[in-house]
């Protein structure tokens, strides 16, 4: 495992580095009711008054991440180191976390998934998200679950290449004062267009 990500929106991510907070939200507002249903009936399973969730990713970025979970010109993407990120979640009581197991349909027989697989458990075409899951279930009379963390567990921050240059050159200068080498840790995607790709395709 060399990398978690989490591809989220500009918004969430200010507060994650101003609070130094991970936030788990209610699965019950995610788009793909696929995924919130089997999670209600988790749920409903182990009898807990709460669950909470969130999504991350263990490959390397994609159209899909981009487009999916941080589109726009808002979009970015948090990457964690594993090692540190999973030795935290190790010492939160409630918390359970590793990566999605992708199924067909017609490999999946009723009553043959385990209860607790089932929050680790979605369709087979959403297998390119290659999924981290971390989720909490516990009876908090809060709508979310959050955990406090160090942001020395971040090792980049990358900025969707749909912002444009000088908002971004500005964005990149308040995001500096969170991390002691803001050169190495800050940076914007060149997946919309990478100049060294495109070079490669230019006669001499």
């Amino acid at each position: 495992m060399k990398k978690i990500n989490r591809y989220t929106t500009l918004p969430v991510l200010l507060d994650m580095l101003k609070r130094k907070r991970l936030v788990l939200l209610d699965p019950a507002s995610w788009d793909d009711k696929n995924d919130s249903a089997i999670m209600a009936e988790y749920k409903k399973r182990k009898k807990v008054a709460k669950l909470f969730a969130l999504c991350c990713s263990l490959g390397d970025e994609t159209i899909h991440h981009w487009r999916t979970f941080a589109d726009g010109i808002s979009g970015c993407c948090i990457e964690f180191s594993p090692s540190k990120l999973i030795e935290l979640l190790a010492t939160v009581d409630g918390v359970r976390y590793g990566p999605v197991v992708y199924k067909k349909i017609n490999d999946v027989k009723e009553g043959t998934i385990e209860t607790d697989s089932i929050p680790f458990t979605k369709r087979w075409p959403y297998r390119c998200e290659e999924e981290f899951r971390i989720i909490w279930e516990g009876s908090a009379a809060e709508k979310c679950f959050e955990i406090d963390f160090d942001l020395s567990m971040i090792s980049r921050i990358t900025i969707s290449q749909r912002m444009p240059e000088p908002v971004y050159a500005t964005i990149r200068e308040y995001l500096k004062d969170a991390f002691a080498n803001p050169d190495q840790k800050i940076s914007r995607s060149t997946l919309y267009q990478n100049d060294i790709w495109i070079g490669k395709f230019r006669k001499p």
